[in-house]
């Protein structure tokens, strides 16, 4: 005759219990040396991810206001401005770039906008963004942001067409625009011509 094997039920939990908690231990081990590399990762990159964003930023500047010209950071809390640069050329104010942050359909978009003195536009540059490949990220492209150059907050309005398929990022792109030309009266209000 067979010998029946009889189960032990506490035994049985006990041994699930300390299946669960070696899992548990060796997934935390895990997430905390990743962290741990990841964070590590992030403070070696730290700095070159900056620099790269200030090069980008410039970069920008230089292309909407070409030419021998300095930009520097100017203090200002203005509501949809990121940051503001006084563009200045022969110690003359020629205008200012403002990093605006729209929202897009794919997500915050960074978008820098370039202002004459006389408050017209310089220039529109689209920095980073998310938008879907084919449709959003079309706004981007320098035939769509040239309608802008020339244009002031009189004449955005209707003035702008759309992409089609891409209504919510062409109109966060001007979203982002008319907070820059907002910002116009306060900005040389506050800086004046000269440098």
């Amino acid at each position: 005759m067979a010998k029946q094997k009889t189960e032990n039920p506490a035994a049985h939990k006990a041994g699930d219990v300390k299946t669960i908690l070696g899992i548990t231990l060796k997934l935390f081990i895990i997430s905390t040396v990743t962290a741990l590399m990841l964070s590590g990762v992030n403070a070696l990159t730290a700095d070159k991810i900056a620099e790269n964003e200030r090069a980008e930023k410039a970069a920008a500047i230089a292309e909407i206001f070409p030419g021998d010209v300095e930009s520097t950071l100017y203090e200002v809390e203005l509501g949809g401005i990121e940051e503001l640069y006084v563009v200045s050329k022969a110690d003359t104010n020629i205008g200012y770039a403002a990093q605006v942050n729209p929202l897009g359909f794919g997500g915050e978009m960074t978008v820098m906008v370039g202002v004459n003195a006389d408050g017209t536009l310089a220039g529109v540059k689209l920095i980073s963004h998310s938008e879907t490949p084919g449709l959003g990220n079309r706004v981007g492209e320098p035939e769509y942001l040239a309608q802008y150059i020339g244009k002031g907050a009189e004449s955005l309005n209707g003035g702008i067409d759309v992409i089609t398929g891409s209504t919510i990022s062409s109109e966060a792109i001007l979203d982002g625009v008319n907070s820059a030309l907002a910002a116009y009266s306060t900005v040389f209000a506050g800086i004046g011509g000269s440098k």
